[in-house]
């Protein structure tokens, strides 16, 4: 079943899933396999993957292939001060600024101009998770925000997750197992959430979605789907989640809410501990 998406304030989608050929490209590796993609596709893939990246489409392939060849360049130096993989598109924009003003700049070369859609989405890619790619709290809570400001006439509805045997995970495991399991709830996402849904990361091993336009039924029929295909994956782990679901009420505002979930994420946190226990 279909369901209408969230958007923001620029009518874009709030997508769990980009459909975006470089979101999973972290490597000089990987990078180069998606340009070895336009290339077979297009007769001049330096341009289409400007467009891509940028938004900028009124230039040569020679001059798109030169400023993107300085991009992969700036990238490198940008992971290397920061101690993690940069976006890609974080980095061509962040060239941009850095772009030389030079004779063939001021007359030559054309302008290069970013839709703030873009901006936002580097923003997007910029502060997100590193370890799942998820959105991180302050945004999540700016969505909210933005959600119960303007669909009132909508429902809203918080699902507040926290994974279970996740510290014996690392602690048995390590961490870099620890961050598979975190990587395969996003996975498990994929097959059971809404594209319109939002997910984020909130804490350590605490998550959050957002879910616009569904019943209590729906909701907790997406979360089962969830459970049930994360437990399938990690089963030889025991990993599992607890999670908590509130739906928004008059006035009410995102702090109130994402609290009332978390409560009830502790709540039945505490009973199926109960149930393992007396099981």
């Amino acid at each position: 079943m279909q369901y209408p998406q969230a958007t923001n304030d620029s009518g874009q989608a709030w997508q769990l899933i980009h459909d975006d050929p470089f979101d999973g490209a972290t490597s000089d590796e990987q990078i180069a396999s998606v340009v070895a993609g336009f290339s077979a596709r297009s007769a001049e893939p330096y341009t289409d993957i400007l467009g891509r990246l940028v938004g900028v489409e009124d230039t040569s392939e020679h001059e798109a292939q030169v400023f993107f060849e300085r991009v992969l360049e700036h990238r490198r130096e940008l992971s290397e001060a920061l101690g993690r993989a940069v976006h890609l598109r974080v980095a061509a924009l962040d060239a941009l600024t850095l772009r030389p003003v030079t004779r063939r700049t001021r007359h030559d070369s054309h302008p290069i101009i970013v839709t703030p859609s873009l901006l936002e989405r580097a923003f997007e890619e910029a502060t997100a998770d590193g370890v799942t790619g998820l959105p991180q709290r302050a945004q999540f809570m700016s969505v909210l925000r933005h959600e119960l400001r303007q669909r009132k006439r909508r429902n809203v509805c918080i699902a507040y997750l926290d994974l279970d045997r996740f510290k014996a995970v690392n602690d048995q495991y390590g961490h870099a197992r620890g961050d598979a399991v975190l990587r395969t709830l996003v996975q498990s996402a994929r097959g059971s959430l809404r594209e319109g849904d939002v997910l984020a990361r909130v804490g350590g091993d605490e998550f959050a979605i957002l879910l616009v336009d569904v019943s209590e039924a729906e909701a907790e029929a997406a979360l089962r789907r969830f459970r049930e295909r994360f437990e399938s994956l990690t089963a030889p782990l025991g990993t599992s989640f607890s999670a908590g679901v509130a739906f928004s009420t008059d006035g009410e505002d995102a702090e109130s809410l994402v609290t009332r979930a978390d409560h009830a994420m502790y709540r039945q946190k505490r009973s199926r501990a109960a149930a393992t226990a007396s099981g």
